[in-house]
């Protein structure tokens, strides 16, 4: 049993976030898709660090898969992730059935194809559909003071960003670290399923990875670097799905290293059905 406030609709919501407001108090939204986790439970940790209440948001968009609003109308591991946020201390959860969330008639779209087409999305191009959708409904509803998101999706963070920019919303985009085991493997709900061999294979992710932006940050030639981590993952059993340099505001391609516009390598591989990605920042040494 939890005993955390459960919001299911936006009136509510903006009734609960006036209440804060009449004190005083900041507000940071924590988005999540359900089946909490120990990396979701990091974005309350740092939510916490920097604003007064927390409110999580657990919402699974079903416009990306149709049949599905005739399934479940809550997420099905709700009661179980209400649980874990309320011992995190999360002051509330909104968690709007799909009907109430896009009522009949829904049909506004927004697309950043310059952000939304590359890395995750460039074989899969509606991959990040309903994560728009959704953030942009999430933060007119609620109008938090910031929203936290987390590093290993640092994708996700440029998209907010941009979003935040484009339609001047009074919001931060926060970012935690990303939260990792004691095999340095970014927690998440994929590796979860990971078996003792696959494991052995994903601990070599963030460790190539570094070793990447070391030698580039030094300065070796970045296209040899990334190459040769590509090589080493997939020597090692990884399928690579991409290895890149890009910008981390812009998302485009880089080669090098320039303290005026941070970049990040990111990547994204398979082990068996289980697909992982990761990122670590890149930074020239002065």
């Amino acid at each position: 049993m939890h005993d955390i406030p459960l919001i299911r609709s936006a009136n509510q919501l903006r009734s609960r976030v006036r209440s804060w407001r009449a004190f005083g108090e900041t507000v940071a939204l924590v988005p999540l898709q359900g089946g909490v986790h120990d990396g979701h439970l990091a974005l309350v940790r740092r939510a916490q660090r920097d604003w007064d209440r927390v409110l999580g948001a657990i919402f699974q968009d079903p416009l990306d898969r149709p049949a599905d609003l005739a399934d479940d109308e809550y997420c099905p591991s709700e009661d179980r992730d209400a649980e874990a946020l309320d011992r995190e201390g999360v002051d509330a959860l909104y968690a709007p059935a799909p009907r109430v969330f896009y009522p009949s008639g829904f049909q506004a779209e927004i697309r950043l194809p310059a952000l939304t087409s590359v890395l995750c999305g460039e074989d899969e191009p509606h991959r990040f559909d309903g994560f728009v959708r959704t953030m942009v409904k999430m933060l007119g509803q609620a109008q938090p003071d910031a929203v936290i998101l987390g590093a290993r999706d640092w994708q996700k963070v440029a998209i907010a960003r941009r979003l935040v920019a484009d339609f001047d919303l009074p919001v931060k985009v926060a970012v935690a670290a990303t939260e990792r085991d004691m095999d340095d493997i970014a927690i998440s709900s994929e590796a979860e399923r990971l078996d003792a061999e696959g494991r052995a294979v994903a601990r070599r992710l963030f460790r190539v990875l570094t070793r990447a932006a070391d030698e580039i940050a030094a300065g070796a030639p970045a296209d040899p670097a990334l190459d040769a981590a590509a090589d080493a993952l997939a020597d090692a059993g990884a399928e690579v799905e991409y290895l890149e340099m890009r910008d981390s505001e812009t998302l485009e391609e880089r080669s090098v290293v320039d303290e005026a516009r941070p970049a990040r390598i990111f990547a994204a591989i398979r082990i068996g059905d289980v697909r992982l990605i990761d990122n670590v920042p890149a930074a020239a040494r002065g």
